[in-house]
């Protein structure tokens, strides 16, 4: 008689326990989300409310990890977390050491400030919800990494909420260019190259599942809407991204007609895309120059970085003068930011900041190579190719404040910080209890 109650109360708590592993996860995505959302101009009308509710709903989800964080740790003493490789985290934190220094010497003081303080922030945020993200997948095994399908679920619920938003108010969410002949999604709320480099990380998320076999309604609908979202973004970059990382997973596949099916549909599409969004309105001298930023970057480095070779112009600074935030290009545009991770590091840090830039990365990477956990290897992989190649052309991982410096955060993190069930301590052969 006692036998079916006690399996009777086992098999509750399981599915109490299965229940409070979907809320958990339920709220993670709502708060990635959320985080993703606090990088788009909320109020398009009004500066100062949008910086209000930016930096408040940041510091906001920052805090509430931190006291999630505390209650999962207070209720799981078992659990503790370890460092792995320490090389990735201690270079980027000599990067941002570095933006703090820069302080003495730069030419835009207020926003070097204000930059600093949202990078700061943004590494705060993601060291306490990745440490958040880990435990949760160490506690209930998770087969697929949670950040995968955080991303993935939070850039779903994102693109239809641009999709709603291009419906109902097209003048806010569209942005015209070439004379207002090309509109872009994006609008006055994300610059279209950002949005697009989203949604090509939620396409990346959404087939690593796929791969796996898990989900796979919710997936195909997820990525179908950022495939959505990245063409009407008409983002070249992100679109090359996007067609790098379609072909690593097309590779990997094991069906060969499936992998025939997927390349004569990108085939007979290819016209489109190259006459639609690649050369937009026949201009080819635009595509050639990478929309002038080709001779902006040769007059930064040129003109520009001769003057603080070693040290920059400070944090996130471009500009010789104190008097403006811009830097004067002679043969394209005046701009307060490069429009090239890279280059945006070698002109406000110099050489200096360049080097630790440098060896951060290839940090990175060998942790990224050397990683046992494959599929946490493979989409950390995937990812970091929509966010270099959005780095070559616009405010990229080292650049100013945006989500891509968050993403390549946690990929730093992921590959630093791991949370393991404590080993029991024994005296003379035994287990202490």
């Amino acid at each position: 008689m006692v036998q079916p109650q006690v399996h009777n109360t086992a098999l509750t708590q399981a599915a109490e326990g299965k229940q409070l592993e979907k809320i958990l996860l339920f709220v993670l995505v709502m708060m990635m989300a959320l985080r993703i959302s606090s990088y788009f101009t909320l109020f398009p009308n009004s500066v100062g409310v949008t910086r209000v509710v930016k930096i408040g709903l940041r510091f906001m989800l920052t805090g509430v990890s931190g006291v999630f964080l505390l209650a999962l740790i207070s209720r799981r003493r078992q659990y503790e977390f370890k460092w792995v490789m320490l090389m990735p985290f201690l270079f980027y934190c000599a990067y941002l050491l570095l933006g703090f220094i820069s302080m003495i010497w730069s030419t835009d003081l207020a926003f070097t400030v204000l930059q600093l303080m949202m990078t700061t922030e943004s590494i705060v945020f993601v060291f306490l919800f990745y440490k958040i993200i880990t435990l949760y997948d160490t506690m209930y095994q998770r087969e697929i990494p949670t950040y995968n399908i955080l991303i993935s679920r939070a850039v779903t619920i994102i693109s239809v909420a641009f999709i709603i938003g291009l419906l109902i108010d097209p003048s806010t969410f569209y942005r015209q260019t070439h004379g207002g002949e090309v509109s872009r999604l994006g609008g006055f709320i994300i610059n279209p190259n950002e949005l697009g480099m989203l949604a090509v990380l939620g396409a990346t998320c959404g087939y690593l599942e796929l791969f796996y076999r898990k989900n796979i309604p919710i997936n195909v609908i997820g990525i179908i809407l950022a495939i959505a979202i990245l063409l009407l973004t008409q983002s070249r970059s992100s679109l090359g991204a996007f067609l790098l990382v379609t072909g690593i997973f097309i590779l990997k596949l094991d069906n060969p007609t499936i992998k025939i099916g997927i390349i004569a549909i990108g085939v007979a599409a290819m016209p489109f895309i190259i006459n639609t969004i690649i050369i937009k309105q026949g201009d080819i001298e635009e595509v050639m120059s990478m929309t002038g930023r080709l001779p902006f970057w040769s007059d930064l480095i040129t003109y520009g970085f001769p003057e603080r070779p070693l040290l920059g112009y400070g944090f996130m600074s471009i500009s010789p003068s104190p008097f403006t935030a811009k830097f004067d290009s002679i043969h394209a545009y005046a701009a307060s930011m490069t429009h090239n991770t890279f280059v945006q590091v070698l002109i406000n840090l110099g050489l200096v900041g360049a080097f630790i830039v440098l060896f951060q990365m290839i940090t990175t990477f060998y942790a990224v190579g050397t990683a046992k956990n494959k599929k946490l290897q493979l989409m950390a992989a995937c990812m970091l190719i929509p966010l270099i190649i959005n780095s070559l052309t616009e405010f990229g991982i080292f650049g100013e404040s945006n989500y891509g410096i968050m993403f390549y955060q946690f990929i730093i993190l992921a590959f630093t910080i791991e949370a393991t069930k404590k080993e029991r301590p024994t005296y003379k052969g035994r287990f202490v209890y």
